[in-house]
């Protein structure tokens, strides 16, 4: 068997990132930066009002000695888009909307709440400073600045920073194409009638999802019989895939039968079999530049193992900063005695609310129960010599959502 950091390192150092390619702004959503992004202009490009006012030269808004009030003479209005060709001057205004431009001679507004119209004049009830109520040129980015990384996840926030830096088309990495399969005699999908001894395929679309929710494009080729003849044809269909994803017929029973079929399509096996707990029967090898993994076929085994391995090829594909699950550090709820020998990856709920992150291992541990992977969010990492983790004491943890 080979340990899980060496493990890793094999599947990551045989992801090669993929190529960009441009997409509408509007399905940038999700996707990864394939470039650097930087400011090509100021933002904002123009000094503005941030506050409907009044566009004054903040000094002719004190009043004089004895005076409560200034009125100011309104030489023109600016609705957001029009760029006003006057220069103010001493006791002038020019009434302006948010977002315009600040006329020349101007230095800061004056809020509408703070004025009253008089005539073909402003009475200024309130002192403005300079600077007040106005955005200058440049102030949230300056031309050249480096904004985004390349390997950066577009979220909301990218999507619109892209668009105020007029990147339309946006440039992202191209999603790797993952094919599922999952292989036995005894599992059926989801919509059909179950006889004695069946059981329904739970693995063939956890998989596809988890490979979605990574970024991948997902194609799910269905079940692989027991038998080499199909098997065989769903390998031929996966033969342009970036990722091959198998789940069962890994383990030491029924392994003969995949390696077979993988061999005869050319698959050269990197390792069989990782020093962790739960997925130990782990197969992953590479056809071409095609990753090949096979995971085992108990439930969270198969969702773990997706985690752990094909995950990190997907981010490693995507040209991602962070590799695989995100790493973190929580408080352990509950004292735990361990076996010693294989890392583990423990199934855990996060507990309660506030400044210190809680988690208390899921009850149930074993492969099969498919309901510690819906109630829980984080593996807890165990190392393979630990044997006592007591209450209250600080682990290794991995997200997986």
């Amino acid at each position: 068997m080979i340990g899980y950091p060496d493990a890793l390192r094999e599947v990551v150092s045989r992801a090669r990132p993929l190529a960009g390619e441009p997409v509408p702004l509007a399905k940038a959503l999700g996707r990864t930066l394939a470039r650097d992004v930087r400011a090509g202009e100021n933002i904002p490009p123009f000094t503005k009002a941030t506050m409907d006012g009044y566009a004054v030269r903040a000094a002719d808004t004190v009043p004089r000695e004895g005076a409560a009030e200034v009125e100011l003479r309104v030489i023109e209005d600016l609705p957001a888009g029009r760029v006003s060709r006057k220069t103010l001057g001493t006791g002038q205004a020019a009434r302006i909307m948010t977002g315009a431009p600040l006329p020349k001679g101007a230095d800061a507004v004056v809020m509408v709440e703070d004025t009253a119209p008089r005539d073909d004049g402003v009475r200024i009830l309130r002192p403005a400073g300079p600077g007040d109520n106005i955005g200058q040129a440049g102030e949230d980015l300056k031309k050249g600045d480096l904004i985004l990384d390349k390997g950066e996840l577009v979220g909301p926030a990218e999507v619109g920073m892209l668009a105020a830096l007029g990147q339309e088309p946006a440039w992202v990495a191209r999603r790797p194409k993952v094919a599922v399969i999952a292989t036995g005699d005894e599992i059926v999908e989801p919509g059909r009638k179950k006889r004695a001894g069946e059981i329904r395929n739970s693995n063939g679309p956890a998989l596809h999802a988890a490979a979605l929710q990574a970024g991948a494009s997902v194609s799910y080729l269905g079940i692989a019989r027991d038998r080499e003849a199909s098997l065989r044809a769903k390998l031929r269909r996966a033969a342009g895939a970036d990722i091959l994803v198998l789940s069962g017929g890994v383990s030491v029973g029924d392994y003969d039968l995949v390696k077979g079929g993988l061999r005869e399509h050319g698959v050269r096996p990197v390792f069989w079999q990782v020093r962790i707990k739960p997925g130990k029967p782990v197969f992953f090898g590479v056809r071409g530049r095609q990753l090949v993994f096979g995971l085992p076929g108990n439930p969270t085994s198969a969702m773990v193992t997706f985690h752990l391995f094909v995950q990190p090829a997907i981010d490693r594909m995507l040209g991602r900063k962070t590799i695989g699950p995100r790493p973190g550090r929580a408080v352990l709820g509950q004292a735990l005695s361990l076996k010693s020998g294989r890392m583990q990856f423990l199934r855990a709920v996060v507990q309660g609310e506030g400044p210190e992150l809680r988690v208390i291992p899921y009850p149930d541990q074993r492969s099969g129960v498919l309901r510690s992977m819906v109630r829980s969010r984080v593996l807890i990492v165990v190392g393979a010599e630990v044997t006592r983790l007591d209450e209250g004491q600080a682990v290794d943890i991995l997200f997986m959502d």
